[in-house]
């Protein structure tokens, strides 16, 4: 590295550094679980005849993929919160901008797209290895048709949130993160289901409520609850806009302000 490249604000080289350094630290987590991943395939190939996670739509192969990169974003910034480690962290010589993009660029492309490659290759292996044990083989996973655009918006959303829980807590960031998720959503429920309720009186429509019926729970009156196009639109822009701009956002502060608290310290 330069002493041009080290007086940059930003620099590229210095993150392309930072994104391979975080490739090296994870390969090894990252093959263990390809291999779990190989033998329970195999094993199912000898007991019955045919690769468990060679589905037709690949679906579990990317929920394998997803849940690997979702856990891997839920600690990317736990080596900021360590002693030793932190201390190394705070010494890198990058600006806090470049450690949050490295983190988020190794997590949000550079795994998805590397997982999915490595998984293809590895599921037309087992395709053949079941061809040649005498099954049907022939399954082989297209990532781009299994996964798509909105699957991965999906995971980016998910790991951007994880990665600001991650760069929030101290100890136990993603079962944090995830509990502050769950009752987000549980709460955000109940208040768009008293709106529902709302609108629908203010419109002079029935008004549904449960009860007990029959041995099991019912919804009288009208039964369609079906969300207005403009509450659809709302929705959409909460769930793709605000929640990932909101996550992105609030992460890189926190890592910029633990930076900065260590550095007076």
């Amino acid at each position: 590295m330069t002493n041009a490249t080290l007086n940059k604000t930003f620099s590229f080289e210095r993150l392309a550094l930072l994104v391979r350094n975080r490739a090296l630290e994870d390969f090894p987590s990252v093959a263990i679980v390809a291999g779990i991943l190989a033998g329970i395939n195999l094993l199912s190939i000898l007991i019955a005849g045919k690769a468990v996670m060679n589905d037709p739509d690949g679906q579990s192969w990317i929920f394998a993929i997803s849940l690997a990169g979702l856990i891997l974003a839920g600690s990317a910034f736990k080596g900021m919160h360590d002693g030793r480690s932190g201390t190394d962290w705070l010494l890198l010589p990058a600006t806090s901008l470049e450690k949050y993009a490295a983190a988020l660029v190794s997590y949000l492309i550079l795994l998805p797209v590397a997982a999915a490659i490595g998984a293809t290759g590895l599921s037309a292996i087992l395709s053949l290895i079941e061809l040649i044990a005498g099954g049907q083989g022939g399954r082989i996973l297209n990532p781009i048709q299994a996964f798509g655009v909105k699957g991965w918006i999906d995971f980016a959303t998910g790991a951007l949130v994880l990665a600001a829980g991650s760069a929030t807590f101290r100890k136990r960031a993603l079962i944090k993160t995830l509990g502050i998720v769950i009752v987000t959503v549980l709460v955000a429920s109940g208040l768009l289901f008293v709106a529902f309720i709302g609108v629908r009186g203010i419109q002079g429509l029935p008004v549904p409520f449960v009860r007990m019926s029959d041995g099991g729970w019912n919804i009288n009156g009208d039964m369609s609850m079906k969300a207005s196009p403009a509450l659809d639109v709302l929705l959409g822009i909460v769930r793709y806009a605000f929640v990932p701009l909101f996550a992105l956002l609030y992460g890189y502060f926190r890592v910029a302000e633990k930076e900065a608290r260590d550095e007076v310290q």
